[in-house]
């Protein structure tokens, strides 16, 4: 038990330091000897210790970006979107994973990749398209029916240029099957109104079937003749219509009829929309290929990539009149470079 502090009277005694009576006197017989009472003591001063938050660091989850996670990247610097319309089992997978795997080879036709805030995102699609997965095909889980859509990002460098952002967007083919027969749909496709290249993937295997030719030519024009109808293409836009699995097209003894089917399509959709729409411009690709000794792989990967960075081109002079009452433009139009 600690005892408690005593205090003398006597001034000429010194008790608090010595320890001892002056006058002698055992100090539990000293009549000027006092107990300190609590109240007594002096209070010692504590001061508010308050607590700092926690300093947490946010990292990106290289996953696909949402659309308000693009919206900030894209004012970094110069940025181009791309909107991807494909019906199911058009290709997407594997462009989206030609796209990747080249650049990290080396520079596509002069572009060369300087990052990416997506690149958990894009493994996920190349390790599903590659042999290391042990598929016969490429596969990636398909993008729920409903879900709002999101966005691959690239960084990328053209010889002798600015880093320029890519966006490329990813949304159920199923979504934009449906704005066909359901124009209220498509105000939902806000990454097609602000992209600067539409691209539309037409399935070159199954135009080269039989059974699927004569869906593929209906439904290609039809989801184009939707979405402008409904303003889900901003006027002026361009449109890359692109054949995929050019090498199951090669393979088939159907060749010939595909490039005259697809060609086609591509004029038939120029000639319809060509007061609406800037460019109309066809691509054949291979992007992963089963046989690469008849077909490169990522065959007509390159000229798709230079179209989509290319800068876009000025409004069209066009009627006010004729344009959708839901148009939206993009702030800034930069000048064409002349080639398509």
């Amino acid at each position: 038990m600690i005892p408690q502090p005593r205090n003398c009277t006597n001034d000429d005694c010194h008790l608090a330091t010595e320890g001892k009576c002056v006058e002698g006197y055992q100090l539990d017989e000293c009549p000027h000897v006092t107990r300190i009472a609590v109240e007594d003591l002096e209070q010692s001063t504590e001061f508010k210790v308050i607590a700092e938050p926690a300093r947490v660091m946010t990292l990106a989850l290289g996953e696909p970006l949402s659309r308000a996670e693009a919206s900030i990247l894209q004012k970094r610097r110069i940025s181009r979107a791309v909107g991807i319309v494909a019906p199911n089992d058009a290709g997407k997978t594997s462009l989206l994973a030609s796209v990747y795997d080249l650049l990290q080879e080396g520079p596509v036709a002069g572009v060369g990749f300087a990052g990416s805030s997506t690149l958990i995102g894009f493994e996920k699609v190349c390790h599903d398209a590659r042999a290391a997965s042990r598929r016969d095909v490429p596969h990636m889980e398909r993008t729920s029916v409903g879900a709002e859509a999101t966005f691959f990002h690239l960084d990328l460098r053209p010889v002798g240029q600015e880093i320029v952002s890519l966006f490329i967007s990813d949304r159920s083919g199923e979504d934009y099957l449906t704005a066909t027969d359901e124009l209220a749909r498509a105000d939902e496709f806000f990454e097609l109104r602000r992209a600067d290249v539409v691209t539309l993937l037409v399935n070159g295997e199954h135009l080269a079937s039989s059974q699927h030719r004569h869906e593929v030519k209906a439904i290609t024009p039809q989801i184009v003749d939707a979405l402008v109808e409904a303003g889900a293409l901003r006027q002026g836009s361009r449109l890359a219509v692109v054949l995929t699995k050019q090498d199951a097209v090669l393979a088939s003894p159907h060749a010939d009829r595909v490039g005259r089917d697809f060609n086609g399509l591509v004029d038939g959709i120029a000639q319809r929309h060509r007061d609406y729409l800037d460019d109309v411009v066809r691509f054949v690709v291979a992007a992963s290929p089963a046989d690469t000794e008849q077909v490169k792989r990522g065959h007509g990967v390159d000229e798709l990539l230079l179209f989509w960075l290319r800068s876009a081109s000025p409004p069209p002079s066009i009627s006010p009149v004729s344009a959708p009452h839901n148009q939206r433009m993009i702030d800034l139009f930069e000048s064409k470079d002349g080639t398509s």
